[in-house]
């Protein structure tokens, strides 16, 4: 709520509604530990019935080999024989977070560089930047059907689309991405306004999901956006660190977006955390992660890890209102800002499509 809000008796009224909605929340929606079933066992009829009408995760596990040829073949000399010279759009950040909220409270997202995938892969694996590069933590985050778009010669080991997520969407996939990186890269909190079916192929990645009915506790504030850049030669520090500068076409009234490190949560800083609820699951080789429309999530990773992800559009209808409705009288919502949903809801801060470049998950 909006600071002082409180205090009216109205204010009081919303205050202790809120409660309530976490507690219902914990007591009636968010699972204890995220269930985990074989895919061959789930029909589409369940999915729908039991996880995604109820905007339920859940870890889908031992995905079939043969529709799934990545999971024996994304070796490292067969990823470097396949795409190689492929170039590839790199995120860069400072110490491995990019799309967050950084001490200054600037919305901060990371630096895109072009390279081979080869120089990409060598640089996460050895720790060292190609020739003439500089100090960063590379991960290959980019969304906008970054499979489909940017290495199409590894489409024929992964399916054009989980039968599954089409039978119960009602779509096919809008985006099909690559996500390659290793334990330093951190996806911040937010929530994407897609359907999210979340493979694992090499590695293991740790999501911290909250159901959206969080919104109300996480914080949320406007930040005049900035991003990460390399100084020019000559500069005091050299071409080795990255600096934060502000972006030239700010959106009006800054980039909503969650400040929480909601693995790691500081309550002296963000005290109303302490009502939200979240649970943390761990998605291993060969497991799928349903992750429903406008669940919050950060996500972390365990060494270097390799994912394909599919988003299909979701259903804007009554969960969409009600979530809505939250925001407003949460005050996260100014009133007198049209279209605020497309400016801080969607995978990026602006996003007509898939989201541009980052590292959010």
């Amino acid at each position: 709520m909006p600071e002082g809000a409180a205090a009216s008796p109205a204010g009081r009224l919303v205050a202790r509604a809120l409660e309530r909605l976490a507690e219902n929340s914990r007591d009636l929606w968010l699972p204890r530990a995220v269930p985990r079933r074989p895919i061959a066992d789930v029909r589409p009829l369940e999915f729908l019935r039991d996880f995604v009408a109820r905007s339920q995760p859940v870890v889908l596990t031992r995905l079939p080999a043969d529709e799934w040829p990545c999971l024996d073949r994304w070796s490292e000399a067969y990823l470097l024989e396949a795409v190689g010279s492929a170039e590839v759009s790199v995120s860069v950040s400072a110490a491995g977070l990019g799309d967050f909220v950084d001490e200054a409270g600037r919305f901060v997202k990371p630096l895109e560089e072009r390279m081979p995938f080869r120089d990409f892969w060598a640089w996460l694996a050895t720790g060292r930047a190609p020739a003439g590069g500089g100090q960063g933590v590379p991960y290959l985050s980019r969304q906008n059907d970054s499979l489909r778009e940017e290495l199409p010669g590894l489409l024929r080991d992964v399916p054009a689309a989980v039968a599954l997520g089409v039978a119960a969407f009602g779509n096919e996939p809008e985006a099909v991405n690559l996500w390659v990186g290793d334990e330093r890269s951190v996806s911040s909190c937010h929530k994407d306004h897609y359907e999210n079916l979340y493979t694992v192929v090499r590695g293991e990645k740790v999501f911290t999901l909250l159901p959206p009915s969080m919104a109300a506790f996480l914080h949320e504030r406007r930040c005049p956006p900035a991003h990460f850049e390399r100084p020019p030669p000559g500069a005091r520090d050299g071409q080795s660190a990255l600096v934060v500068v502000p972006d030239g076409d700010a959106p009006a009234g800054g980039v909503p977006w969650v400040p929480v490190d909601v693995a790691k949560p500081d309550l002296v800083r963000f005290p109303d955390y302490a009502r939200a609820c979240a649970v943390r699951v761990r998605v291993r080789p060969g497991e799928m992660l349903y992750l429903p429309a406008m669940w919050y999530h950060q996500v972390e990773q365990r060494g270097l890890t390799v994912a394909v992800n599919y988003w299909h559009d979701m259903q804007f209808d009554h969960a969409y209102v009600h979530h809505r409705f939250l925001r407003d009288v949460a005050g996260l919502d100014a009133p007198d800002v049209e279209g605020e949903e497309a400016a801080g809801d969607g995978e990026g801060p602006a996003s007509s499509g898939p989201g541009p470049p980052g590292a959010r998950e």
